[in-house]
């Protein structure tokens, strides 16, 4: 493994909140931007038809080359307001708040609001150079700042698509890519044509939220209603999620919340994002009923770690990112091909210089396999890289609940640690599924369904058919349908987990 820690550089005006302890190294974007050369040198002409760029105004924006052009001309931008303009233009039309800009242009570091607030006026003023593009941010008062031309968007010389501001939506954004997850947002994306209940399910940390984000946003493209997100996660019942989808649709409920709700909605073309809803899974399956049942226009786009099982629901379980399987040869060229280390490797960078090197490829391998493939176990131990490397990440994955333990700060507690996203779902299990499950972690590899409830019977559980079935809809027993009966299995991770479990 091969590292680097950039050098510690001030980029246009920074005022740094440090903590105790050393100093932290400094993110680095590129080594040698274009955006930062002098004009003379920037090679404009090598910038080839086909590259991909952003249009605007008379504004051309090249995020590889990081290279801004008006007209034919370089404009000279700083590296951190040409970060700014990037994640600004891309989401055009999205309100973006400062936390996330600022998390997004100083990852793992504190600084203050009043740097993004230099940042915005410097990109302003280079805005202001074409009179079109004068107020192209636009500052959106207690919820952030919003790109409000409309932007071509030239993806690789194959066409141009339009990205239109779309102020009728509410989608949180993204602010890393979406890595290993193009196939399953065409399939959700496809189905909410053909189906008025679409629920993304899977285990925690698999990435259902933000394959349902991402698959809001390029359904907006063709849809001309409104998309509104809701988040469940701190919701306690049915009537709590009636008024908060009221609230996030701007409707002052005055006695019955739920028959103002289908009012409102009756006549409305509309996609609702129910985020987290596993937690009060029934209370939101007679929701729903409800709503599609008197809201003819209503679409709903649900994520769940349990599918809600109401009627009209389609489903679709979102697997893990793929990995090489144990023994498996990798090498340079089919590295990319496997989705979990593709992500892994993102994630590094994201905080560090890392080049990947031959002796590292088997240590990769090793830590997406045994992690499951699950994005936010890769998140956490891409954050211990620098600090651990490798090596010592893999060789410690057995005890993989002490050491993934550094989430985002920002994150919903239960997705802080590796540990506590288990704890969420465990939580959820009836008695009988958490004796199930403890049994089923002592068998290790694979078991048949019959196989599994006879040893747990034997074992103590009263109802083992029951409680295998409720573990495999809750998204914490994996399936094989490829051979004449189900094979059935669970993750390392959750293995690993139980096994603490079992110990206290």
């Amino acid at each position: 493994m091969h590292s680097v820690f950039p050098s510690q550089q001030v980029d246009d005006v920074e005022i740094i909140r440090r903590g105790a302890g050393p100093p932290r190294p400094w993110p680095t974007y590129n080594p040698e931007p274009l955006a930062d050369l002098p004009a003379s040198s920037w090679p404009c002409g090598t910038l080839a038809a086909s590259s991909e760029r952003y249009d605007f105004a008379s504004f051309q924006l090249y995020p590889k080359q990081r290279t801004l052009l008006r007209g034919s001309e370089p404009v000279a931008i700083g590296g951190r307001a040409f970060d700014l303009l990037l994640l600004l233009v891309s989401q055009a039309g999205r309100i973006i708040s400062a936390s996330d800009l600022i998390s997004s242009l100083w990852p793992n570091l504190t600084v203050e609001e009043s740097n993004l607030r230099v940042q915005m006026a410097m990109l302003r003023k280079i805005l202001s150079q074409c009179d079109k593009a004068r107020r192209a941010v636009e500052t959106i008062s207690l919820r952030g700042y919003c790109f409000i031309l409309p932007v071509l968007y030239h993806p690789d010389g194959t066409g141009l698509e339009m990205r239109k501001p779309s102020a009728h939506t509410t989608l949180p954004t993204l602010l890393n890519p979406i890595l290993g997850r193009e196939d399953a947002i065409e399939i959700i994306r496809a189905a909410l044509d053909k189906w008025r209940l679409v629920t993304v399910t899977g285990p925690g940390g698999i990435g259902k939220t933000t394959a349902a984000i991402e698959t809001a946003n390029r359904y907006a493209a063709t849809f001309q209603g409104t998309i509104v997100f809701v988040d469940l996660s701190h919701i306690v019942d049915g009537a709590e999620a009636t008024l908060a989808i009221a609230e996030a649709l701007g409707i002052k409920a005055q006695g019955d919340a739920l028959a103002a709700l289908c009012e409102y909605l009756v006549t409305r073309d509309l996609l609702l994002i129910l985020d987290t809803c596993e937690h009060i899974v029934e209370s939101v399956a007679k929701l729903t009923e409800v709503l599609l049942a008197h809201c003819a226009m209503l679409r709903l786009l649900v994520t769940s770690r349990e599918a809600l099982r109401a009627a009209g629901e389609w489903t679709h379980r979102l697997p893990s990112l793929t990995f090489p399987a144990e023994g498996e040869e990798i090498d340079e060229a089919n590295l990319a091909t496997f989705s979990a280390i593709t992500l892994f490797v993102d994630r590094v960078r994201s905080s560090m210089r890392f080049e990947v090197e031959h002796d590292d490829l088997p240590l990769l391998a090793e830590i997406c396999r045994r992690l499951d493939g699950i994005p936010l176990a890769l998140e956490f131990a891409a954050a211990r890289v620098a600090d651990l490397g490798l090596r010592t990440i893999a060789a410690h994955l057995d005890d993989r609940f002490s050491i993934l333990t550094r989430g985002r700060r920002t994150a919903l507690p239960r997705h802080r640690t590796l540990s506590a996203a288990l704890d969420w779902s465990y939580s959820l299990l009836s008695n009988e599924e958490q004796c199930m499950l403890r049994h089923l972690a002592t068998l290790g590899g694979t078991f048949g369904a019959e196989h599994a409830i006879a040893a747990a019977g034997n074992a103590g559980c009263q109802s083992p058919r029951e409680a295998l079935s409720g573990l495999y809809e809750k998204s914490l027993l994996t399936v094989d349908m490829r051979h004449d009966t189900p094979i059935y299995y669970l993750l390392d991770t959750t293995r690993a987990y139980v096994a603490g479990v079992s110990a206290d």
